[in-house]
């Protein structure tokens, strides 16, 4: 009588089955260990270390926003590549000499940007652009003299004009 051979059993090291078991949890160590070096070592930019400043300043911006809807300021802003020009519209009883121009952008605070622009003898406002364009930003124009701002949220595209207006 001739006898089957009999299987030799593997090592559980070489199953197949047991490397599937094992190295899911073995991923989602090594991958957790990636996570929290990223999350210790970079810098969340979008929580303001100032909330307590910011929240204080909101009632003030109301103000300044209010003053703007009662001049009913208007500006058109045309960007290129190392200039900013801004018209001024709206019922002034005399524009001021210089304007702020804040360039937020809407992560990174590292890569905002403050324009300060000077009104020209044609009455317009130039300054100094430092921004790569095209760029999405949140725009804050103001006049710390007259204490008034207007707002918005635009695609800045290069030669293209950009309105701000109080509402």
């Amino acid at each position: 009588m001739k006898s089957e051979p009999q299987e030799t059993a593997k090592p559980w090291y070489k199953e197949p089955l047991m490397l599937l078991v094992l190295g899911i949890p073995f991923l989602a160590v090594i991958w957790g260990g990636v996570i929290l070096s990223l999350a210790l070592s970079t810098k969340d930019s979008l929580v303001s270390d100032s909330y307590y400043k910011d929240g204080v300043s909101y009632t003030e911006n109301q103000e300044a926003f209010q003053a703007a809807s009662r001049l009913q300021a208007q500006a058109d802003l045309i960007f290129t590549n190392d200039e900013v020009r801004l018209q001024l519209r709206g019922y002034f009883d005399e524009k001021p000499n210089t304007l702020q121009l804040q360039l937020i952008h809407p992560t990174l605070e590292d890569r905002d940007l403050t324009v300060f622009l000077q009104k020209m003898t044609d009455g317009s406002y130039a300054g100094v652009n430092d921004m790569e364009l095209p760029d999405r930003r949140r725009l804050w124009l103001s006049s710390p003299e007259q204490g008034w701002q207007i707002r918005s949220t635009e695609l800045i595209m290069p030669e293209q004009t950009v309105t701000l207006s109080y509402q």
